[in-house]
């Protein structure tokens, strides 16, 4: 019986939390179905497993590598007209797989396919409602400009994508707020929501033999807000908390990048910037602190608080978005600075609530695992070819034996 051909599309392999989830659903089901990569990029397996702790090798699944005009495979730049480019290619190919899957936005082309939605950077004039910080550096670009509207009407020509067709995907939110969005804003009825998983297992260290620091992750720009939560834990520390801050992050060339590299500098007794980190550096980091925290107003879901989680930190995120969801405690939310460093005190300063939260956080963090993704997304996709009358069942049980590399 001819096994069924699927394939998983995402238009990048950077660094983020859409690309964890396109490639374990390669890990989930390369055993049972012929699976295809297609990517704007180059797929560098070698630094994908690395960074994601996968356990891809060639030969267990084909990768379609989609060549970009203009060099825009080797940039993050202009990520709209290459992911419009991207899904016009998309679209020529879909018709020659049995199952689609993507992993970044919602997508038309032209078949029914699987939609697992990361965030809404499709919709850029909700995005900034959302998340007003996000255009701050460089906002005579992303901001509302003639400039901008024209160059997305460029990408809308080349993709013409028919909004009309993404209800009629599959559409699996990446969080109960997510899904609440795009039913609000879209008329999309989501029909999982599923927590991307956290690859790699993290040391077991002792919450006694830990450092009494923070550890704050991801891409060193506006929306992150970095500047935000090196002034409440600076708050802590002028009222006698003796705490320390590592930022996991590539500091990037901006006006931003060099304020936080300024503030860095001021306070460099306890803040430390470590550039982008991966692998067992990044485990051991987060397993050798005790707090983690995350700023970003409205993330969709936030990976770094749920590696943060993962790696047995007490993690506190700002009150907005899905990230709420993955820590699922009032006083591990705060509204503003002054709410942050009157809930973060509370909690270091009290041993019993340290312990209540790190076993509520304990409980948390299953929801988190590379199997709990997997299971959902070969159940998705056994339902999807029951729909089809395809004549075979994906396990939703297989056991995946992958190695944390």
């Amino acid at each position: 019986m001819r096994r069924p051909h699927v394939a998983v599309i995402h238009p990048q392999l950077a660094y983020g939390g859409s690309e964890t989830g396109a490639l374990w659903t390669i890990e989930a089901l390369k055993r049972d179905c012929e699976v295809t990569l297609i990517t704007g990029g180059r797929a560098d397996l070698k630094r994908l497993n690395a960074y994601y702790a996968t356990d891809l090798r060639p030969g267990e699944f084909a990768i379609n590598e989609v060549r970009m005009p203009l060099g825009l495979h080797r940039t993050a730049k202009f990520a709209g007209l290459r992911g419009a480019l991207f899904t016009r290619e998309c679209r020529r190919l879909a018709p020659y797989f049995d199952v689609i899957t993507t992993h970044y936005n919602p997508c038309d082309l032209g078949v029914p396919l699987i939609q697992f939605t990361a965030d809404f950077t499709f919709a850029p004039g909700l995005q900034r409602t959302l998340d007003p910080n996000i255009t701050s550096d460089r906002r005579w670009w992303y901001g509302d400009t003639v400039l901008r509207k024209a160059y997305l009407g460029v990408c809308s020509c080349v993709a013409r994508p028919r909004a009309e067709n993404w209800s009629k995907n599959v559409t699996v939110a990446n969080s109960r707020w997510t899904a609440s969005v795009l039913e609000r804003e879209f008329g999309i009825v989501a029909q999982r929501v599923q927590f991307p998983p956290v690859p790699g297992e993290f040391p077991a260290v002792p919450w006694n033999e830990r450092e009494d620091g923070f550890v704050c992750i991801g891409r060193v720009v506006p929306e992150k807000r970095m500047d935000a939560v090196i002034r409440i834990l600076e708050r802590l520390r002028r009222q006698g908390h003796n705490v320390h801050l590592h930022i996991l992050g590539g500091l990037e060339d901006s006006p931003f990048g060099r304020k936080i590299e300024q503030l860095a500098g001021r306070h460099r007794e306890w803040v430390f910037l470590e550039g982008r980190t991966v692998g067992d550096k990044k485990r051991e980091i987060i397993a050798t602190h005790r707090y983690g925290i995350n700023a970003r107003d409205n993330e969709p879901f936030g990976i770094a608080p749920a590696e943060t989680v993962k790696g047995g930190c007490i993690t506190f995120v700002a009150n907005g978005g899905g990230q709420t969801e993955i820590v699922d405690h009032p006083v591990l939310t705060f509204a503003d600075e002054d709410d942050a460093a009157r809930k973060i005190e509370t909690v270091i300063s009290s041993v019993s609530l340290e312990e209540n939260l790190r076993r509520h956080l304990e409980a948390r963090a299953q929801e988190l695992s590379t199997e709990n993704f997997m299971r959902t997304v070969r159940d998705l996709v056994s339902g999807f070819l029951r729909q089809k009358e395809y004549p075979i069942e994906i396990n939703p049980e297989r056991p995946v034996v992958t190695s944390a590399i």
